[in-house]
């Protein structure tokens, strides 16, 4: 009875038999990972091991995800799995999601799994693998403001140094004399042609029909296996065309396609910076995606030159691509902005010249449009306009001026004007030349026309740090706006004390400005109400003011005319004679650095009818003398449009 009694307890230690839902656990864990795993195949297991190795390569890095829907056990000890697939493709906003089956057979206390391609794919044949291609969509435009193409396909040539029939040697010397033909850094380019196979073509760098012709044709001749490609690329009208607004286009890099996440694949043109990067999924639209079952090859003898085997078809694969998941490419859509051309031109002519980063921003006051936002070619490709980060200088008396109408002044209030004024120790003076008989108890008017330093500096005891910032956010600076591009709208602190605050009463100490933020101060100025910048038609920015009460329509009367006074009067007396609508402005001159005498920022604001105008120039004189010619080519600009 003992020895009955411990075969009992044995038997029902024993673990029960598998009930197939293990089992296929386990095979859908290991057709996720297309591995064997621990199944147990009627196949050797290196051979399903090598067919889900060979078809996870033609789909890289896409794969589906399987779970298992239910298993049905017969009586006759076979069993039916039934699999669900879940495949996330890139582009591709739904699931691709379908189900097949998977026969087992009782093998003992487990389960031994028939294998057939048709598990993963319904009508996957032995032999065949799968392949995934990508049909590239439109890439759409950039418009202009009046619906007309900025940015569209323009002819360029793709230079490089074509190796078939080169020695190393000669491939080397072809890319060195390249190199200093178009001037690209020969190191990395002399590195790139060793890197490619002996009979690549190793592009150097696409440029622009006119730059290709521009270039001397006769050294490039005389380059062994030179080679110029024929193609087009979406482009503005000229290489230096609102280059930061609009942004450039490339061929996406090995970068660009690991940080997409498959998003991006080879040979696909991709947004690099400007609108075409910030749009870019807009402007790329959504690519075409294919997931076929091809031919597969195997292996077998045949008659090479080298005498070693090459892949030949498997005719058990059948003839022709099975289509097994399709969705069509999706054309990109059309970027609209508020720039006109002829504007963004005229502003970028007018700043050819200038040697030292500088800007014009125009912008339309009734809408907050930026018609043009040019920056000099000393800009080097940068945003000068939108993140440069400045001392507005006098310019900023326009907002010192709204603080002190708060505290009851108005534009025939006197202000005492005096050669130097000394807060809290340090001494503050007048710009070199004032003119003496605009010194004394002036009018504001006046003090705006003739831009005295003392004038506003001698109120700082009367205008509160905080209530100085508040009248700045009033006419914008400091709101919180999504242009589509980073922008920074200006800063002004609310705790500067002392000197600093003195300081901040003629746009010195910590103020902070751009100059889309100071047209965008005139702007408010000219509409008498907060404008909110508009890049893109149609964009919600989600503005938000910057903290304090909003300028009214009175106030802003006001401040236009101390502006007037300006070209009345003072320094901006050269837009007096422009025909239309009286001209308004106010020039600008801050100091910064450390030389003496200290380095100075031009700036002129200006505005007439329903135009207004922001200059900036980084390394200039006084704002009249730098700034005003300026200011006065976009207004002659505008008024022609």
């Amino acid at each position: 009875m003992i020895a009955l009694a411990l075969v009992f307890t044995g038997a029902a230690c024993s673990p029960p038999k598998d009930d197939g839902a293990g089992t296929a656990k386990t095979l859908a864990a290991a057709l996720t990972a297309h591995t064997v795993g621990s199944v147990a195949f009627d196949q050797p297991a290196a051979e399903v091991q090598k067919e889900l190795t060979e078809l996870s390569k033609g789909v890289d890095p896409v794969w589906p995800k399987v779970t298992v829907d239910g298993v049905a056990v017969k009586d006759d000890g076979t069993a039916r799995v039934s699999l669900g697939y879940s495949w996330t493709i890139p582009n591709v906003a739904k699931a691709w999601t379908y189900k097949t089956g998977a026969d087992m057979k009782r093998n003992g206390d487990g389960w031994t799994v028939t294998w057939s391609p048709a598990m993963l794919v319904p009508r996957l044949l032995p032999g065949e693998r799968l392949k995934i291609s990508t049909t590239y969509p439109q890439r759409a435009g950039i418009l202009a403001a009046d619906g007309q193409p900025i940015v569209k396909d323009r002819p360029v040539e793709t230079l490089g140094i074509n190796k078939d029939g080169l020695s190393d040697a000669e491939a080397r010397a072809s890319g060195k004399a390249l190199a200093a033909v178009v001037d690209v850094e020969p190191t990395a380019y002399l590195a790139k042609i060793k890197a490619y196979g002996p009979v690549a073509f190793v592009d150097a760098i696409t440029l622009r029909e006119e730059a290709y012709t521009a270039l001397d044709q006769a050294k490039l001749r005389d380059i062994k296996g030179f080679l110029a490609t024929p193609g087009t690329l979406p482009l503005a009208p000229s290489r230096t065309f609102a280059q930061a607004i609009l942004g450039s286009v490339h061929e996406a890099t090995a970068e660009d396609i690991k940080m997409s996440k498959g998003k991006v694949v080879a040979g696909q043109v991709v947004g690099g910076s400007g609108l075409q990067s910030a749009f870019d999924t807009q402007l790329a639209g959504t690519p075409g995606v294919t997931i076929e079952a091809v031919a597969g090859a195997t292996a077998t003898p045949s008659a090479g030159a080298t005498g070693a085997a090459s892949p030949t078809p498997d005719p058990s694969a059948g003839a022709g691509a099975k289509v097994l998941f399709t969705q069509a490419p999706s054309d990109g859509k059309d970027v609209k902005t508020t720039l006109m051309p002829k504007l963004q031109t005229a502003a970028e002519d007018a700043l050819a010249d200038v040697k030292t980063p500088s800007s014009i921003v125009i912008m339309k006051p009734s809408t907050g449009a930026i018609l043009a936002a040019a920056n000099g070619p000393d800009s080097n490709g940068y945003n000068t306009a939108f993140l440069g980060q400045y001392a507005p200088g006098s310019t900023f008396k326009i907002a010192t001026s709204l603080g002190l109408f708060r505290e009851g002044m108005n534009p025939q209030s006197t202000l005492s004007c005096t050669p130097e004024y000394t807060a809290d120790g340090k001494k503050f003076f007048n710009a070199p030349g004032y003119a003496v008989d605009a010194e004394g108890q002036i009018p504001m008017t006046l003090a705006i026309a003739h831009s005295c330093n003392t004038a506003f500096v001698s109120q700082f005891n009367h205008l509160a740090q905080d209530k100085l910032a508040d009248a700045a956010g009033a006419l914008g600076i400091g709101m919180t706006n999504d242009l589509g591009l980073d922008a920074f709208m200006g800063s002004v602190p609310r705790d500067s004390a002392g000197t600093e605050h003195a300081a901040s009463m003629i746009g010195q100490g910590k103020v902070q400005v751009s100059p889309l933020a100071m047209a965008t101060l005139i702007s408010s100025t000219v509409k008498g109400s907060e404008v909110v910048p508009v890049l893109v038609s149609g964009r919600d920015g989600k503005a938000k003011p910057a903290q304090g009460t909003p300028v009214t329509v009175k106030e802003a009367a006001g401040l236009r005319t101390l502006m007037r006074a300006s070209v009345t009067e003072g320094y901006l007396t050269n837009l007096a004679d422009l025909p239309g609508a009286p001209a308004i402005g106010k020039t600008g001159t801050a100091e910064y650095g450390t030389d003496n005498p200290p380095r100075t920022h031009s700036w002129v604001i200006a505005a007439q009818g329903d135009i207004a105008v922001a200059v900036f120039v980084e390394d200039g004189d006084l704002g009249a003398v730098t700034g005003g010619p300026l200011a006065k080519a976009a207004l002659e600009a505008a008024a022609g449009n």
